[in-house]
Parts: structure tokens; C-alpha cells; sequence
């Protein structure tokens, strides 16, 4: 237990949690391991482990206040009114069994509150005052919740009397100073303020609510001042804030200067680590963050956070082989970090791995359900795949402290639009449009003009959008859709040309100008823009890929070859670079090395549907029984695609099992009658003895494709 204590003072939380786990088994029936292991988990953001473990401690121990007390916040906070009321029910029990209980009385107060019990919750405050006039924390609440019902004047007056009650209280004062700050009565706010400071100079929140004031007021050599001493206090919780107010003015040197102090003055201590770091990943000094991150790693290996940290700087960098490997090794650690499994789900997505990509951003999600990042950018995933009914489940799911937020329900429209649900899009663009022209709000108001047809107003939006962000790609392709949709393709070639031109450095235009030009077979062109693109963002291997696969569109075997084996140098496990080496390989007539890129691809995703299908019609031949098993997989993860269902025909056929081959031939060939298909179909009906169906389908095969009879007659 000292040992935790020790080391959650440090803030070494990975290791203060094993250590209380080592309490926690050789006291078992002790409550105390529990509660200060859910402690640790709680600080270090693991909020599902740490309900867990301070419910085991009020299991062991029903009056284990300190427990009881920090359980029932935690479900206050979870905004679902089940928690809440069950979280009533204890916190009375607990008030049933000690009355004077200040701390059970106020959250019992705040439960009320959440359930709509207001004047129960004002009474019993009103009630614990009475009964404790210093106590602070009631007096606090309620006022909050007098202002929540617009009671400023009510609010001012519980802590006026507060104070009064507690002349030398600070918390009192910052209270009161906080209340007047909300009021416009800044004045008083600051003569409470210094007040306050005068009680307890070293009054963290005190100094950083009085230099909040000062900045305010354009005061900044005060504020500096200010600023300064609270970065003395060598308080984690504040001495960062001198460096950040440093770095807001420009004074990038004097910042950088402020962070490494504080790394020295207090070795050990990760917060002011990870604020250095930071500042080293702003001014692009990542040699200097990577040394530090080694010194820390040197010393401790299991450093979590250091790890954690080092894997972001490599996904930045694209050595994604190092981001995994450091983020398997905090996930070994500590199994239980939303943060690991969502950086993990980054690595997955480079590399184009999007089940492992979902499966990881899911756990996070599990892990930690108010992970609105992980939220989002699953949603953004599903779309993707056009699993639109889904992507509005994950949404629903949100905690509902959340679904009021900007960004959720931005992401909300945009899947309501994928689901044709454009009225009540329409709805909310009304009523958030008046608050303020988001960019994101706009460009989904011109998506919906497009929709009505009404081209020219879908422009204007979509150009108000650039004028804030010239780079954002959708809103230049709404442009460019609604020129060609009113038979202007010149003109939106033109005002694309333009757009590139005046933003040399957007990657993103770069490349909706290559899919541009591609779309109308200028080859030159596209290449041209793609090459841009590379140029413009070195790091991203996709320019690389889209060259490969305009090569091998083109016939040009070899020069796509050499573009998607340069890929896969960059990312040995990139999904989509290994299966396009495996089409290159397959066009240029080496099926045994496309197969073998094919196994690669399925030995890092065992469900991915073109490796599955493509490596089973390449062992229809030599291996029927694999193929076929490998097909089925396929059917299962796509029962309609007509290229399985063209796979799974031709394996029964090469197997003589020309009836069941004929029913899935005949099905793909009439969802997309290619060459191919309608050979495959034509052979099947000529073993079935129906040669007039066979003759003719074989011989709109040959004629439309010569090349058949040779690479299908195999």
C-alpha cells in the first residue's frame, strides 16, 4: 500500500495499480486496497475499472465512506438517470447511518437535482447550511444551482454569507470571486481574489483565476507576473500554465526554456514530461522529444505514457512497425487503456486494416465510452462502407452529456444525409445556422442544395467554406459537382486548375484533381497531380498507390509494379499496397506470386473479401478444395457480390459440380455480364449439354475479350 501511495504521487499510475492489486490479494476482505485502486484507476482515466473497484470496496466494506462517497460521483457524472437514482438510494443509506455527513448531503442534493427534484435539493442544502453554516461545499452547490435557474443575485448571497460564515476561508473567496466573474463584476472579483491570496499565497487556483482576470483585461505583464509565481508553486496542476501563457505570445524560446525547467525541477513527474514534449512536436524538434522519451524509457521500460507517447510520434513519422510495437506493449501492461486501443486503431488504418481498425476503436469505446474522438472517427468508418444504419447506432449509443456537442451532431448530419433523412437535416441546420457559420454546418447546407438541384446557391456555400479553408477537399468537389451537374465540365476543370494552382501545397486538392482528371482519362494529367500530391505530403503512401493503380489500368506492368513495391517498403503490412502488388503480379502472369501476396494479405485480415476471392479463383485450378473453402468465407462476407459469386460458380465447375456452378454463374453474370463471366457461364452450359446457350454465351465472350481463351481456358 505505501508502495502505491508512493508511486501515485508521482503519478506512475500503471505501476501504483499493480501494487494496490498486490494489497487488494494479500487482504482480501480489506476494502481499503479496493477504494485506493479505484482511485488510481479513476486518476489515470480508466473510469470503467475504477466503478468496478470501488464497488468491490463497499461490497467489502458497506461504511466505507470515502468509498461510497467517490462511487457515487462517479455515477452522478454518467448523465444516465438509472445510475442516478440508484446512486440516491445509497447515498441516503449512507446519510440514514451518519446524518452529519456534509459530503453524502451535497451529493445527495446534486442526485435530486439531476432527477428534476429541484426544491428537494435546494431544501436539503438550505438544511445542511443550517445545521453546518462553514460548510463550503454545500454552500458552493447551491449556488450553482441557483444560477442554473438564472438566481444570480440568489447565488451571490449564499456565498456573501458564506464568506461571512468563513472569513478566512479561500475556497470561500474563489467561490465568491468566481460567481462575480460570471456577473461582468470583475472589480470584486479581484479584490476577492487577492483576498484569497492574501490567506494563502500559494493558492494555485487563486493565482491562475487572478491571471485569467488580468489577460482579460489586457493586462499581460501582470498577468505574467502572476503567471510566473504560480509556475514557482511547482504544482503539476498549474506550473504549466507561465510556459502555455509564453507560448500564446509568441515567446517560443522563453516557453521551451519554462518546460525544461520544470522537467528538471521535478524529474519523474509526467505531466511536465508530456507538456516538454509537446512543445518539442510544435517547433518540430522531434530528435529532442525522441531523446527525452529514450532517457525516460532507459530508466523505467514499463513507462506507459512514455510509451504511449513515443508510439504517437511515430504514426506521425510513418514507422508504423514502432507504433504498434510500443502500443502492444502498453496494452500488455495496462489492458485496460482506451488511449493505446485508439492509437492502435490509427496504425490499423494506415495500413488499411479496417476490421482491425473498427475492432480496436470499439474496445476504446468500451473502455471508455465518453472517448468522443473514437466515437467520431468510428461513425466516419462506417460510412465509409456505406453501413449508415450503423454509424447512427454508434451515435445513439453516445453518453447523453454528449449529444448536444458541436461535433456530434455535425456527425449526426452527415449520417442522416447518407440515409436520405434530409428534412430533419434541414431542421437542424436552421436552427444552429443562426448561432454561427460553421464551416462543417455550411458545407453540409450546400450537400443539402445539391440535393434540391439548387446548384448555384450549393457554390456559393461551398465557396464560403474555402474562404476559410482553401485545403478542404469536399467543399472544392461540391464546386466542381455543381458545375458538371449544370453541363459546365469546362468550368469546373477551370476553376479546379485555379484552386491547385493558388494552393501548391494541398495535398488534398492535388489528389481530387488527379481523381478529376483520371475520371476523364487524362492520364498525363492525373499522373501529374498525384505526383503533386506525393510531393506536398511526403509521408502518405496513397499518391504512390493511386500512381500504381493509374499504371495498371494503363497496361504499364512494370511501372506499376515499381510504384506499389515502393509502398510496401514504406508499410510491409499495408493492406491495400500488398493487394495491389498482387494484381500486378496476377496481370503480368505470375499467379503464384500474386497468391502469395494474397495469403500475406489474409495472414493480417482473414476476412478481407478481395484476398479471399481473388486467392480462391487463383486456386480453383491446382486446389479446388481450398479454393472452395475460401470462397464460401467470401459468400458469407458478401452474399451478393457478383465477382464471388463468379468465384464460387467457377470453383464448382472445375470441381464437375456443373449444376450448383451453373446457378451461381447464371446469378453474376446477370448482375454484371463481363467477358469472363460469360465464359465461365457459357462452359457450364456446355457441360450441361446445352450447347446453343453455351456456343453463344462463349462466343460473346471471345468477341467482346479474345484474351479469355487463354487466361480462363487454363
Amino acid at each position: 500500500m505505501k508502495r502505491g501511495l508512493a508511486l501515485e504521487a508521482r503519478h506512475d499510475y500503471a505501476r501504483a495499480i499493480i501494487e494496490f492489486r498486490n494489497a487488494g490479494q494479500a487482504r482480501p476482505s480489506d476494502a481499503e486496497p479496493e477504494y485506493q485502486l479505484g482511485m488510481a484507476y479513476l486518476t489515470s482515466g480508466h473510469f470503467g475499472e475504477a466503478i468496478e473497484a470501488l464497488r468491490r470496496a463497499v461490497e467489502l466494506n458497506p461504511k466505507h465512506a470515502r468509498a461510497q462517497i467517490k462511487l457515487a460521483d462517479l455515477m452522478l457524472n454518467s448523465h444516465d438517470r438509472d445510475l442516478i437514482q440508484q446512486a440516491a438510494g445509497q447515498l441516503q443509506t449512507l446519510l440514514d447511518s451518519d446524518p452529519d455527513n456534509t459530503a453524502a448531503a451535497g451529493r445527495l442534493a446534486v442526485a435530486e437535482w439531476s432527477l428534476g427534484k429541484l426544491q428537494d435539493a435546494e431544501n436539503r442544502l438550505q438544511q445542511a447550511l443550517e445545521k453546518f453554516p462553514a460548510d463550503l461545499t454545500s454552500a458552493v452547490t447551491l449556488a450553482r444551482f441557483k444560477l442554473d435557474r438564472d438566481d444570480a443575485r440568489g447565488a451571490l448571497e449564499v456565498l456573501q454569507r458564506a464568506t461571512r460564515n468563513s472569513p478566512r476561508s479561500v475556497p470561500a473567496a474563489i467561490a465568491l470571486a468566481q460567481v462575480y466573474v460570471m456577473n461582468g463584476r470583475t472589480a470584486e472579483a479581484e479584490a476577492e481574489l487577492r483576498r484569497a491570496l492574501e490567506l494563502d499565497p500559494h493558492s494555485g487556483i487563486a493565482l491562475l483565476s487572478l491571471a485569467s482576470i488580468q489577460i482579460a483585461g489586457h493586462r499581460p505583464d501582470e498577468a505574467e507576473a502572476t503567471l510566473r509565481k504560480l509556475s514557482d508553486l511547482a504544482d503539476p496542476a498549474y506550473n504549466g500554465a507561465y510556459g502555455e501563457f509564453l507560448l500564446q505570445r509568441g515567446r517560443r524560446a522563453a516557453a521551451l526554456a519554462e518546460f525544461e525547467r520544470l522537467v528538471k525541477a521535478t524529474p519523474g513527474e509526467r505531466i511536465a514530461r508530456s507538456r516538454l514534449i509537446a512543445a518539442y512536436m510544435q517547433m518540430n524538434r522531434v530528435p529532442d522529444a525522441e531523446k527525452l522519451l529514450a532517457q525516460a524509457l532507459k530508466q523505467n521500460p514499463k513507462d506507459t505514457d512514455a510509451l504511449l507517447e513515443r508510439s504517437i510520434i511515430s504514426l506521425e513519422a510513418g514507422n508504423l512497425e514502432q507504433a504498434e510495437a510500443d502500443l502492444h506493449q502498453v496494452i500488455l501492461f495496462v489492458p485496460n487503456s482506451a488511449e493505446a486501443h485508439f492509437a492502435l486503431a490509427a496504425v490499423f488504418k494506415a495500413r488499411g486494416m479496417v476490421r482491425n481498425e473498427r475492432q480496436e476503436l470499439t474496445e476504446s469505446l468500451r473502455l471508455k465510452p465518453n472517448l468522443l474522438p473514437a466515437r467520431l472517427w468510428l461513425v466516419q468508418s462506417l460510412l465509409v462502407a456505406e453501413e449508415n444504419q450503423s454509424a447512427l447506432g454508434v451515435l445513439e449509443q453516445a453518453p447523453a452529456a454528449q449529444r448536444q456537442m458541436l461535433a456530434l451532431v455535425i456527425e449526426r448530419n452527415w449520417v442522416l444525409l447518407f440515409l436520405g433523412r434530409s428534412k430533419e437535416v434541414a431542421t437542424v441546420l436552421t436552427q444552429v445556422l443562426r448561432y454561427g457559420r460553421f464551416p462543417e454546418l455550411v458545407l453540409q447546407d450546400a450537400v443539402l442544395k445539391m440535393q434540391e438541384k439548387d446548384y448555384a446557391a450549393a457554390r456559393r456555400e461551398a465557396e464560403e467554406v474555402l474562404r476559410q479553408n482553401p485545403a478542404e477537399a469536399r467543399a472544392a468537389r461540391v464546386v466542381v459537382d455543381s458545375y458538371v451537374a449544370q453541363n459546365q465540365s469546362a468550368k469546373a476543370g477551370e476553376w479546379l486548375a485555379e484552386m491547385v494552382a493558388a494552393h501548391p501545397q494541398s495535398a488534398d486538392l492535388e489528389r481530387l484533381a488527379g481523381k478529376w482528371f483520371e475520371a476523364l482519362q487524362k492520364n498525363s494529367e492525373a499522373r501529374h497531380a498525384f505526383a503533386a500530391a506525393h510531393a506536398a505530403d511526403p509521408k502518405s503512401i496513397s499518391d504512390d498507390l493511386s500512381l500504381a493503380e493509374l499504371d495498371l489500368r494503363g497496361n504499364q506492368i512494370q511501372a506499376a509494379r515499381q510504384e506499389a513495391h515502393e509502398a510496401l517498403q514504406s508499410d510491409p503490412k499495408n493492406i491495400k499496397a500488398l493487394l495491389l502488388c498482387g494484381e500486378v503480379e496476377d496481370r503480368s502472369g505470375q499467379p503464384a506470386a500474386a497468391a502469395a501476396y494474397y495469403r500475406e494479405v489474409l495472414s493480417l485480415d482473414g476476412n478481407n473479401l478481395m484476398a479471399l476471392n481473388n486467392l480462391a479463383n487463383y486456386l480453383a485450378v491446382g486446389d479446388p478444395d481450398e479454393a472452395l473453402a475460401l470462397a464460401q468465407r467470401a459468400m458469407e462476407a458478401a452474399p451478393d457480390n457478383p465477382g464471388v459469386e463468379d468465384t464460387l460458380g467457377w470453383i464448382y465447375y472445375r470441381k464437375g459440380m456443373y449444376r450448383a456452378a451453373l446457378d451461381y454463374l447464371k446469378a453474376a453474370t446477370a448482375k454484371d455480364p463481363s467477358p469472363r463471366r460469360r465464359f465461365h457461364l457459357g462452359q457450364a452450359y456446355l457441360k450441361l449439354g446445352e450447347r446453343d446457350l453455351g456456343q453463344r454465351m462463349v462466343a460473346l465472350a471471345v468477341g467482346a475479350d479474345p484474351t479469355v481463351l487463354r487466361t480462363e481456358a487454363r
